[in-house]
């Protein structure tokens, strides 16, 4: 009987801890109950890069990392962006032949991510895992995952899907994302699918790592992972982090000027990463993405003309939520930190990632005080989203 009792009160607690709520989408909004959300915070987007997470780093990653969770809660941030394989140097677990035989070789990557989530959610913030880094590939076990269609799928079978099983129930996982700007590894090509003519991109920079793969192959490689998790997990989202707003729409084009061929080009818009492109390239019909995500950088001190911080999220006339994933005071045109923060906030975008919460000092990164002063502007705001947001 006791035993029993043991059985029945284990159940018990697992259906709690899955029946809580979840990160969702509804139309252009995100939602967390009947409550619109506005996710404001931080990339950390690492402590080690590519070694946080299984094979025992997570032992000298982890107090940091947590304590960073803690801080950006502290600030007012109810989310945060942290990269997981990176470039496959120390995650997927790979056999000699370059096929995936599990998440990690130590076995632990899984309980690493499960207690990063938990303290996540202890402290009120949602989470987003970035699997893999397409501004820098070097590491041709990773490349080859992109390239050969069965060594992806033994990725997917042995470690994507264990890891989305195991931490389906964790209410603080806000999205899986796919992958950090994937515009940086594209072949540069003309094609006559608009999804995969990448002319256009190459002119802003794209391409930047010349590792030359086709948007078609890219775009194959992101459907067919986003595929994988929406079944083995139909309630969590997906997101792909792009480097700038040119991959996401064509309602801005800079070749036409007449106010009529601009607003036909609006009804007309084009984004790579549309539901159409990605089915197209990778025929999982469960495999787009539920929100998308620019990156913006003022560039010789000035912003582009139609970075995020210069227009409205309704100006990309795109049919789901907009997030500004990576932007930075440092390489803002001279705005402020508040600025930023209140803009996004203010202009119908659903959420705002400043980059980067470590301590790396790298290029466009603001310091933990600066992002630390953004997310206090708004933290108290509710009008175009909650931020305070109890996580059950």
């Amino acid at each position: 009987m006791f035993k029993l009792g043991v059985v029945v009160l284990a159940v018990f607690a697992c259906m709690q801890a899955s029946n809580g709520e979840f990160l969702r989408r509804s139309g252009r909004d995100l939602m967390y109950g009947s409550n619109k959300i506005f996710l404001s915070g931080a990339n950390i987007a690492w402590k080690s890069y590519g070694y946080d997470f299984g094979n025992g780093n997570y032992a000298g990653s982890g107090p940091e990392l947590e304590n960073w969770i803690r801080k950006i809660a502290l600030a007012g941030g109810n989310v945060l962006r942290i990269w997981l394989h990176v470039e496959g140097e120390s995650t997927p677990q790979f056999n000699n032949d370059g096929y995936v035989l599990a998440p990690d070789a130590g076995g632990n990557l899984i309980n690493d991510l499960s207690r990063f989530l938990d303290v996540a959610r202890e402290n009120d913030v949602f989470v987003i895992p970035v699997l893999w880094n397409g501004a820098l590939i070097r590491n041709d076990r990773y490349k080859n995952l992109i390239w050969d269609d069965a060594k992806l799928q033994s990725y997917i079978d042995n470690a994507l899907v264990p890891m989305v099983r195991a931490l389906s129930n964790k209410p603080a996982l806000a999205a899986w994302e796919i992958m950090n700007e994937p515009e940086g590894s594209i072949l540069i090509e003309g094609n006559s699918n608009p999804c995969y003519d990448t002319v256009k991109m190459g002119q802003y920079g794209a391409g930047w790592t010349n590792t030359y793969i086709p948007m078609e192959r890219m775009l194959r490689f992101i459907n067919k992972q986003i595929g994988a998790i929406k079944r083995t997990d139909n309630k969590v989202l997906v997101t792909v982090g792009s480097w700038s707003e040119h991959p996401q729409s064509d309602a801005y084009d800079d070749t036409f000027s007449f106010l009529w061929i601009s607003e036909l080009i609006k009804t007309c818009m084009h984004s790579t990463y549309k539901d159409s492109c990605l089915v197209g390239a990778g025929g999982e019909a469960q495999g787009t993405v539920d929100f998308y995500q620019i990156h913006t950088y003022s560039w010789e001190g000035n912003w582009n003309a139609h970075s995020p911080f210069k227009v409205t999220a309704a100006s990309f006339n795109l049919d789901k939520p907009l997030v500004i994933g990576e932007f930075a005071q440092v390489c803002a045109g001279g705005e402020s930190v508040e600025a930023l923060w209140n803009y996004a906030y203010n202009q119908g975008y659903s959420g705002a990632w400043s980059w980067q919460y470590n301590l790396d000092n790298g290029h466009c990164q603001d310091s933990q005080d600066a992002q630390d002063r953004g997310m206090q502007t708004i933290r108290s705001n509710s009008h175009n989203g909650l931020i305070r947001v109890p996580i059950n």
